[in-house]
């Protein structure tokens, strides 16, 4: 049967028996662990199927997905996490999972789903095609936080906590530059600001700036999703090393970003940075 997974659910042995098969690195936590693990994760709605009788309930399958604003497609449902119990599999429980994850985001209004899965997991790529998604996306990550040498004439702003009126000139000034990256956003300037201050306050989105430090203060590059650049006078690099520093901050190592397939100049600057592909992005029209 299918259910949404409450906390009673999250504690069975099982549900961090199956999670942990598709996520190893589960195998480190106790069940109270696993619990206050999951419960911390921003955002996340977990589904999965069970089999219950009158003396146990047994987790058979699992889902983990979100559902959020972003500049690339505006709403997006993204699955983090599909997986059937490996003694449970080719008996029909992912197919009847990832139907029920498809009606969930037609129910959200999100015209694509999209799923991140890792580069060895050939079993599920074959599942996913069987589905008709197609492989759009790379996704990159930088282990290493070493920062590189970058051009100390550009400065890093964080506009996000600005106040209204200072983000909203910013980001007039910045228009054209994230047209470049995102052809897609309005051609009107009340629309546009209005579209990225709903992402903002509907999501832990941060934007950054760069900016040539001269007379002119001319906006060079920014970076909020993904990272626009200026190659000529290092701009993605500065951008770059600014969230290497956020991340430290926060005790983070790890950088992700998402690139298109087709973006061979951006994939060559991020191989440059440090970065290597890490899972395919999968994505399918609901």
């Amino acid at each position: 049967m299918f259910v949404v997974f409450d906390e009673a659910l999250l504690r069975l042995p099982s549900c961090l028996a199956v999670h942990a098969q598709l996520r190893p690195n589960l195998n480190k936590f106790t069940s109270d662990d696993y619990v206050q693990y999951i419960q911390q994760l921003p955002d996340i709605h977990i589904c999965g199927i069970i089999r219950k009788n009158e003396t146990e309930t047994i987790v058979l399958a699992l889902a983990i997905y979100r559902n959020y604003l972003t500049t690339y497609d505006t709403h997006r449902f993204e699955i983090d996490d599909l997986i059937v119990d490996e003694k449970e599999r080719n008996h029909g429980l992912g197919t009847d999972l990832m139907n029920y994850l498809i009606q969930q985001a037609k129910q959200c209004h999100a015209v694509q789903i999209h799923i991140h899965c890792d580069l060895n997991n050939t079993d599920a790529h074959r599942f996913f095609f069987r589905f008709g998604l197609i492989i759009p996306i790379f996704e990159f990550y930088l282990k290493n936080s070493q920062l590189l040498e970058s051009n100390n004439q550009i400065q890093v702003i964080d506009i996000t906590d600005l106040s209204e009126n200072e983000y909203e000139q910013f980001l007039i000034r910045v228009h054209n530059i994230y047209l470049q990256l995102r052809p897609h956003l309005p051609i009107d300037q009340k629309t546009y600001i209005d579209q990225i201050r709903n992402i903002r306050q509907n999501g832990s989105v941060r934007i950054i700036i760069a900016i040539n430090n001269n007379d002119k203060n001319e906006v060079l590059g920014l970076a909020a999703y993904r990272v626009v650049y200026n190659i000529k006078y290092g701009v993605g690099r500065c951008l770059i090393n600014y969230m290497k520093n956020e991340g430290k901050k926060l005790g983070i190592d790890q950088l992700t970003l998402d690139s298109g397939c087709q973006r061979g100049q951006a994939h060559k600057f991020y191989y440059r940075e440090g970065f290597i592909i890490s899972q395919f992005g999968f994505k399918m029209s609901c």
